[in-house]
């Protein structure tokens, strides 16, 4: 198994990307013979199915992966695991109960990040699209997080797709469906799946959104204060004054030149701000350029990079979704929505 496995397909009940297994033991183990063993030795196992719930610390192992990659993680006593095909099988009985929902034309992406510790499952439901015009159409998307690791939290939510750059669209407030859950023993899986049933009927007011969007003006000086107090926001540092606000330069400078790339072709509108919005989400290692001046006045052009170098992209790309979402649930932009 590979560090990223990627399997697209057209069947929701192909539930065979997830199909491994993981189990909890004791960290660090004694033989037959007394030895003890380090955690990423798995030749034996040492506690029965009988007495896992006995084990108040340990760690998470990957039956099937080599040794030297088994370990997925500790977990303490108040731990769930939550194995990857039990979950999406559930999700998929739900899916399938749908009514007024096709699930038969989809197209499903199933990501394996890091020998099984993290899972990533999109399916974008092809039959409910809407297009804006040319080839700029959005579908209904539904993307669900787990891992084994507890890196990332239980998390699912609904949104929607934009086909033509393959930008993820979110959505703020209630015009989605979002939840995070810690892999604890209060962790309801059967009640998350529920309240996600419901929220795939909110694709048609995320449609309607989208359309106000084109006609609402939205000039540069006012996508810059947006982006200036939500993305590009960052804490005053120990030296700062904490009444003021202060942005990171580079990401802010980033935004903006994504606001001039777009304009002619969007116009200056907020659905050309939301483009910036999820772009930058999405795209998480381009570099673009910004004219200065040097001391002596001479004008210069530098190049500028968004991403870290040895970034692994999907740690990137989750954490700027609920960035951009956390922006659109932002008085900052409800007030430019509703003006």
């Amino acid at each position: 198994m590979l560090d990223l496995q990627v399997y697209e397909h057209d069947n929701i009940e192909d539930l065979s990307a997830f199909d491994i297994q993981f189990v909890k033991r004791p960290t660090g183990w004694q033989d037959e013979k007394g030895n003890w063993h380090r955690d990423d030795d798995i030749a034996l196992d040492v506690v029965g199915p009988d007495d896992v719930h006995l084990l108040r610390n340990g760690a998470v192992i990957n039956k099937d992966a080599d040794p030297k990659n088994a370990k997925m993680g500790n977990f303490g006593s108040t731990y769930q695991l939550v194995n990857h095909i039990d979950y999406f099988a559930r999700q998929n009985e739900v899916i399938i109960d749908q009514d007024d929902l096709d699930w038969r034309n989809v197209k499903v992406i199933d990501n394996v990040y890091e020998f099984g510790a993290k899972v990533q499952r999109s399916i974008h439901f092809l039959e409910h699209t809407k297009n804006f015009g040319g080839q700029d159409a959005v579908c209904l998307r539904s993307d669900t997080f787990n891992s084994v690791d507890q890196s990332w939290k239980f998390q699912q939510f609904i949104g929607a797709y934009r086909s033509l750059c393959r930008n993820t669209l979110v959505f703020g407030g209630e015009r989605t469906f979002h939840t995070k859950k810690k892999h604890t023993n209060n962790l309801d899986v059967g009640a998350v799946i529920g309240k996600a049933s419901a929220a795939l009927g909110l694709f048609s007011s995320n449609v309607e959104l989208l359309d106000k969007m084109r006609s609402i003006p939205c000039d540069f000086e006012q996508a810059k204060e947006l982006f200036s107090k939500t993305i590009a926001a960052r804490p005053a540092s120990v030296s700062e004054d904490k009444s003021k606000t202060y942005v990171t330069k580079t990401k802010l400078e980033y935004m903006l030149h994504r606001y001039l790339e777009d304009l002619h072709d969007l116009g200056p509108n907020l659905w050309l701000v939301y483009n910036c919005l999820t772009h930058w989400s999405t795209h998480t290692d381009e570099t673009f350029e910004r004219e200065s001046e040097d001391r002596k006045g001479r004008r210069k052009f530098v190049t500028l990079q968004t991403g870290q170098e040895g970034a692994k992209v999907w740690n990137v790309q989750r954490w700027r979704r609920e960035q951009v979402s956390k922006a659109l649930a932002s008085d900052h932009w409800q007030k430019l929505l509703a003006a």
